[in-house]
């Protein structure tokens, strides 16, 4: 098994898939933030010059946007592949179901929590070489940085905590498509379903006025202030829950 696992490990971080997924979200990134170098020296009077400001700004737009489609590039589509390609029958005729697949959920998982990850990291090494580490005073006016129920954490631990949560949100939404993969065993959809699925549910809590559910909080928790970090990790709880529900229910009774 430990072999099988490094080169599941190997497929999913040493291939094309996931080095497209990096340069999408830093296309994203660079996209985002590129209009408003226009501005830099007149936003000195508003506080936001700071890598913490910089910081934030380079995880909004594109990049959160198409965050639960790129998180499923790398990996989560391979069972699909595998299931209509014979390639899972010949793998199981070696090892057991359980282990084929808790190899498959934990490669997946890492590679799409690493996608988000690593341009985050890099966003976060760029800010505080380049930007003074000073809070944003538009970051003041909020009740937290981070969390309702959390005191406003000091830069550089906001940014680790974000990239934490890149993390977790790649991993997380990778293990959704990686369902979607067992359950309809076509690619597409592990790739599509996981976007549709956020976005729905990111309407119905603006409508509802339960906006604090919104799913994309779970990408960023900034961009919501009533987000609290029990609300944020009961949404992880469920999504992860659900899909790892499919995953064990539907793998074997497909490859029964």
């Amino acid at each position: 098994m430990r072999l099988y696992f490094m080169l599941e490990i190997k497929r999913a971080l040493l291939s094309r898939p996931f080095f497209i997924g990096i340069v999408l979200v830093v296309a994203g990134m660079t996209a985002w933030i590129i209009p408003n170098f226009r501005f830099y020296p007149d936003l000195d009077v508003m506080g936001m010059t700071g890598a913490q400001f910089w910081f934030i700004w380079l995880h909004e737009g594109y990049a959160a946007l198409f965050s639960p489609v790129i998180a499923t590039i790398p990996f989560a589509q391979s069972y699909a592949l595998e299931r209509n390609s014979g390639f899972s029958r010949f793998v199981l005729q070696r090892l057991s179901a359980s282990r084929y697949l808790l190899v498959k959920l934990t490669s997946n998982a890492l590679a799409g929590g690493l996608v988000l990850a690593l341009p985050s990291l890099l966003a976060l090494l760029w800010v505080t070489t380049t930007f003074p580490m000073i809070p944003s005073i538009e970051l003041e006016i909020a009740p937290s940085h981070f969390f309702w129920d959390l005191n406003p954490p000091t830069p550089i631990i906001y940014m680790g905590l974000q990239v934490i949560t890149a993390f977790l949100f790649g991993a997380t939404t990778a293990t959704l498509g990686l369902a979607a993969s067992v359950l309809f065993r076509n690619s597409f959809y592990a790739n599509v379903i996981p976007f549709v699925l956020y976005s729905i549910f990111a309407f119905l809590s603006a409508f509802s006025g339960l906006i604090v559910l919104n799913l994309f909080v779970m990408m960023d928790p900034s961009i919501n202030i009533y987000a609290t970090t029990t609300s944020f990790a009961a949404q992880y709880l469920v999504v992860w829950l659900v899909s790892l529900f499919v995953c064990i229910r539907f793998f074997r009774l497909k490859e029964e």
